[in-house]
């Protein structure tokens, strides 16, 4: 089976050597994705281009950079044909876990019910890319016609 790499015009790229989303057949597999927006991604890319010092990450609130994230999740799912709901497993990588109740929070907005819930593992980050507040990866499958993603 080939794989296919799926992007979104919503979702922008950091320039680094790795591809944000593929899918094969009917699974979809998403990168850790970090709460970037377009105008930190150009400076990042601009700065890798040029071999220039990588600009600082503005921080935002553990909230803001959660809905950032579930939101490129969300539309790179769905360039690829799947959604939130049809998800199988999900890692968190939180900067700081203390910040749990917040994340889950807003995470579990992104759901109609607990039965739309993926497998999930969630853990403490040595380190996040650029001291950002979390990061998450996926996988997904395709859905056939009629599968809303319930259980």
């Amino acid at each position: 089976m080939k794989k296919e790499i799926i992007r979104s015009p919503k979702v922008p790229e950091t320039g680094g050597p790795f591809s944000l989303c593929i899918r094969q057949g009917d699974r979809v597999y998403v990168s850790g994705l970090p709460p970037f927006q377009e105008d930190f991604c150009e400076g990042l890319r601009k700065a890798r281009e040029e071999g220039a010092p990588l600009p600082v990450y503005p921080r935002k609130s553990i909230e803001d950079e959660t809905v950032i994230v579930m939101n490129h999740l969300k539309w790179l799912l769905e360039e690829a044909g799947s959604s939130l709901n049809h998800m199988l497993k999900v890692v968190v990588w939180l900067r700081d876990q203390k910040e749990q109740a917040a994340f889950d929070k807003v995470y579990r907005s992104y759901f109609p019910g607990t039965e739309y819930l993926p497998t999930r593992t969630r853990m403490q980050a040595g380190g996040t890319p650029f001291d950002c507040s979390l990061e998450i990866d996926a996988i997904a499958y395709v859905p056939e016609a009629g599968d809303t993603g319930a259980g």
